[in-house]
């Protein structure tokens, strides 16, 4: 008995005229995989003629599936010599009404385009794209577009100068889709013809662009020259050719285009060169740092560092840091939250006599911003600079100080790790006793009613005794720290959450003491603890265990902390402590 032989074609031209519009949208998913089934020949005869008849289907979403295939049709049309059977498809694809169908077809063929040889886009795609550019309907025009940068390179210099007319028509179409996608489009084609041709034909139409009455198409001019770059990519060239546009573009009465500008003068910046940055670029920045319009001034805050970083010019960074002072009291809650971000990027960037002058000055106006986003950026950027500092300024020590019972917490949180960042520089300096208030405040904090406090407030105390020593933890932090969760008299201690706190504390402390000191200062507690009647506690006492018996002797350990430990499992109900206390007697199995 032989096998029917299946014909693809037959189960294609079936799915694609199902009264199924579900079933038609999965045929044409499919059709990648018919393609090879036929082979070379069918698919570029077969297969193609019927695709052109199927285009008069109302069902777009397969149409929108045809149009992605193809490209992945192409693989199997037998080689680059025919893949302009394909262009008649996705030709009538491109006149459809549906613009995702319009797109879809578009993309497929500039992908195909990049693949065909010279003669065969000489050929085949030349037509389709006189017929596409100058077609009545818009959505042909629309598509159109993104096929020229992908051809140009690959035609005589007669088609060129075609597809360079065309293309200049459809800049100054009436119809704003078709002018939005040729601007687009502007740059990446502007690439593809090369330096003395963009000279003579595309830096022509930019400042066209330039002088449009629309800020909406003016705005398109600052991405086309972003384009460029790849063109006029040292800083002769920019200086000659696109220098001259961007002041113009400085100066534009519309803000959106001076934000766009603002965003993209980094870019530029990098292109042009240090010297140039600082002498040129660096002024307009400034000038835009000081816009009318808050949006402006969003955009050059948010881009400020970078641009900084291109200059490398201290003299600029002054200029600009006197900028500064004013925006950080700017009337825009956005403005003045992007300045105080970056200030500690900048402070790194200064030498010592700015950082501590001009940008200190304007850190001590923003941590006393009433909005808690600036306060906290703030504070994050005084944690940053910490480093970099040999001495910390008094007065902007004693401008934290308040920060430590800030009402927002998360504000709370970053004045934790600010004010610890300096401890290692306040302690070679004349701070008026900036180790106890930090100490103090640190240990108030252990009592916060929000838990990312407590639990901030714990690291950064062992922070301060890796800095000043495990003798200085024992006798001067743990005693004072501890007093809140005192163990004299567990059933007074209504506050569970204290204890945890408590153990907390002590295995961020652990690991900076020595075994002796462990013993005598925190096993107590953990003991003590692992007897709680709060199941939350003893939870947190048997993984408080585990995270101390490597630190241990194995003596202390079999006889203090294993019994403990067993002594939990004998009457314990809870799952959650059973499996702690078991993982922590097993880790105490294998101590050495």
């Amino acid at each position: 008995m032989t096998e029917s032989k299946v014909d693809p074609m037959k189960i294609l031209k079936e799915d694609l005229e199902d009264e199924d519009p579900a079933v038609q949208i999965e045929a044409a998913k499919r059709i990648m995989y018919i393609a090879k089934a036929l082979g070379p020949q069918k698919s570029r005869t077969e297969l193609v003629e019927y695709l052109e008849g199927y285009m008069k289907s109302d069902n777009d979403e397969a149409l929108v599936a045809i149009g992605k295939q193809m490209k992945e049709v192409a693989k199997y049309v037998g080689g680059k010599e025919h893949l302009g059977s394909l262009v008649p498809v996705l030709e009538k694809l491109a006149f459809q009404e549906e613009t995702v169908v319009c797109e879809a077809a578009s993309d497929s063929m500039a992908s195909i385009i990049s693949d065909m040889g010279s003669s065969e886009v000489e050929k085949t795609v030349m037509p389709s794209l006189e017929k596409m550019a100058t077609a009545e309907w818009f959505q042909p025009r629309v598509s159109v577009c993104p096929l020229f940068p992908k051809a140009y390179p690959k035609v005589g210099e007669q088609s060129q100068e075609k597809i360079v007319k065309w293309f200049s028509s459809l800049c100054k179409d009436e119809n704003p889709m078709v002018k939005k996608a040729a601007l687009v489009n502007m740059g990446k084609l502007s690439n593809s013809m090369g330096k003395k041709k963009i000279g003579e034909t595309m830096l022509v139409k930019l400042k066209d662009v330039c002088e449009e009455d629309s800020d909406l198409v003016r705005l398109f001019a600052v991405d086309i020259c972003k384009e460029m770059l790849e063109t006029f990519n040292d800083t002769k060239e920019f200086t000659s050719n696109l220098w001259p546009i961007i002041k113009q573009l400085s100066e534009d009465s519309s803000w959106r285009v001076r934000k766009e500008l603002a965003t993209s003068l980094p870019k530029f910046a990098k292109t042009a060169g240090q010297a140039m940055a600082a002498k040129e670029i660096l002024p307009i920045f400034v000038a835009l740092l000081q816009d009318r319009e808050s949006e402006v001034k969003i955009a050059a805050t948010a881009n400020l560092v970078k641009l900084c970083e291109e200059c490398k010019s201290k003299e600029g960074l002054v200029q600009v840091v006197h900028v500064l002072r004013d925006l950080i009291e700017d009337a825009s809650q956005v403005v003045r939250a992007s300045v105080s971000k970056s200030l500690g990027d900048l402070a790194i960037m200064s030498d010592g006599k700015t950082t501590e002058g001009l940008i200190f000055d304007v850190m001590k106006l923003a941590v006393k911003d009433e909005d808690s986003v600036v306060r906290c950026n703030t504070l994050e950027s005084i944690q940053r600079i910490a480093g970099n500092l040999k001495s910390a300024p008094a007065t902007l020590l004693q401008v934290l100080q308040p920060f430590a019972s800030d009402p927002k917490w998360r504000v709370r949180r970053e004045y934790l790790k600010a004010s610890t960042a300096f401890a290692a520089i306040a302690a070679g300096s004349d701070n008026d006793g900036y180790d106890s208030k930090l100490t103090s405040n640190l240990i108030e904090c252990l009592s916060d009613h929000i838990s990312s406090i407590r639990e901030e407030a714990c690291v950064q105390l062992a922070a301060l005794v890796k800095l000043k020593g495990n003798t200085w933890g024992v006798k001067k932090l743990l005693p004072e720290a501890l007093k809140s969760v005192s163990q004299t008299d567990l059933a007074e201690q209504s506050n569970y959450i204290t204890r945890m706190t408590g153990l907390i504390l002590l295995e961020n402390v652990s690991q900076h003491l020595s075994a002796q000191q462990i013993t005598e200062h925190v096993c107590p507690f953990v003991e003590q603890c692992l007897k709680d009647g709060v199941e939350n506690v003893r939870f947190k006492a048997a993984r408080a265990a585990a995270t101390i018996i490597p630190l241990l002797s194995k003596k202390v350990v079999r006889e203090r902390i294993v019994p403990a430990l067993e002594a939990v499992q004998k009457g314990e109900q809870d799952t959650d402590i059973l499996f702690f206390s078991e993982q922590a007697l097993h880790i105490a199995s294998q101590k050495k």
